[in-house]
């Protein structure tokens, strides 16, 4: 049984593994001659040929200027053709949703969001139908043409956060019976993959941040509400159900000591954002990191409390996964960011660590829109050369 990065519900046709292990291998390297590609595939020179001639004739690859070496024929370097491939990604989240294009060489096209107090399914899967349409509109005719699918990220049970939101009673009901993916599919005609979106973000950071070169990682994202996800072998372990990873819900105490928090109970953003808005502060400078003196005071209240919370999940990450890294992201400002890491560091160093590797978190720099770029990432998980 297969339990790697699995989305739900993405029909797209797959291409045969040798034409996705030359496009991985590619964008790996950034560009790669036919007898690199050969020896770096371990096909034939005439396979490798025969393949990327037909990838430059469907446009996922392009050649570059010739280079003339000192003996022998020239070479010349194939790279990924960002216009050979487009897919667009959208975020559902409990405060807000975003929605991405993105091109075959990963770069962004185009990325607009959306606010709100709390979200209303037949409102927002509208405005999300809407946006999206808009925004594939606006892309050139080439890539209009090449819509590789679209990504899903969105919370687990979403109407079961309905009181940590500040939504009215039965606000949120309807997300319990609807099915976004089914409907996005049939608004834009076009195959939908979903993943949890801590999931997603942990996705980001395997192909765009910190995890690019880690082989196994254990991964939280501060946001709204704390979440994470695992990585193994260059893929996102979801487990049988999707839920592997979700440390939001690891309990910060023995049960027989007093009442048992989860850990986003604690390392939440929602939590200093209320804090913030009671102190009279704006929140918007937790992700501009222009913060006064007095919210600093609140932010580093906050701060102590989280660290000391992820610390002490990162340390159950590191008994039973023993990863080769612990990544933490957040949608904080960088300067913000690069303080809850060095708080969570401080608050491992209190630790017994005897009998395991020792435990350090290391920062990714995706950011605010991990989940959403992690969305955008979901199309394109099919052309990654992996088999079972």
């Amino acid at each position: 049984m297969n339990l790697m990065s699995q989305p739900k519900g993405n029909n797209a046709q797959i291409r045969p593994f040798n034409e996705r292990l030359i496009l991985d291998l590619v964008r790996r390297n950034s560009e790669l001659s036919k007898a690199e590609i050969a020896r770096a595939s371990k096909l034939s020179a005439q396979s490798a040929t025969v393949i990327v001639n037909r990838l430059v004739e469907e446009g996922m690859l392009k050649a570059g200027k010739s280079v003339r070496g000192k003996v022998g024929q020239p070479s010349t370097p194939y790279r990924l053709d960002p216009l050979g491939a487009v897919s667009v990604g959208i975020k559902v989240g409990r405060r807000s949703a975003e929605v991405t294009t993105m091109a075959l060489d990963y770069s962004i096209i185009e990325h607009r969001s959306l606010r709100y107090d709390y979200p209303v399914y037949n409102t927002l899967r509208d405005d999300l139908i809407n946006l999206t349409k808009t925004l594939i509109s606006e892309l050139p005719l080439e890539k209009s043409k090449s819509l590789q699918g679209v990504g899903l990220a969105i919370p687990d049970a979403l109407w079961s956060w309905e009181t940590a939101t500040g939504a009215p009673q039965g606000a949120m009901a309807e997300w319990e019976h609807a099915n976004l993916r089914e409907d996005l599919e049939i608004a834009l005609n076009a195959p939908v993959a979903e993943m949890n979106d801590a999931n997603a973000a942990c996705l980001a950071s395997l192909r765009l941040g910190g995890g690019r070169n880690l082989s196994s990682f254990v991964y939280f994202y501060v946001g709204t509400f704390i979440g994470g996800g695992l990585a193994f072998g260059d893929q996102v372990f979801e487990g049988l159900a999707g839920n592997a990873g979700a440390i939001g819900s690891l309990p910060t105490h023995l049960s027989g000591e007093r009442k048992t928090n989860q850990l986003l109970d604690y390392a939440s953003i929602h939590i200093l954002e209320d804090a913030m808005t009671a102190a009279g502060f704006d929140v918007n400078s937790l992700y501009s990191g222009q913060l006064i003196p007095e919210a600093k005071d609140l932010f580093a209240e906050w701060q102590t409390k989280a660290a000391d919370a992820i610390a002490f999940a990162a340390m159950g990450g590191q008994v039973f996964i023993d990863p080769e890294g612990i990544i933490l992201d957040t949608s904080l400002s960088p300067p913000l960011r690069q303080g809850l890491v060095a708080a969570t560091n401080a608050a491992l160093n209190e630790y017994d660590q005897r009998g395991i590797s020792k435990v350090e978190v290391i920062p990714c720099e995706v950011g605010i829109h991990a989940r959403s770029l992690g969305s955008a990432l979901l199309p394109y998980q099919m052309l990654l050369p992996v088999e079972g």
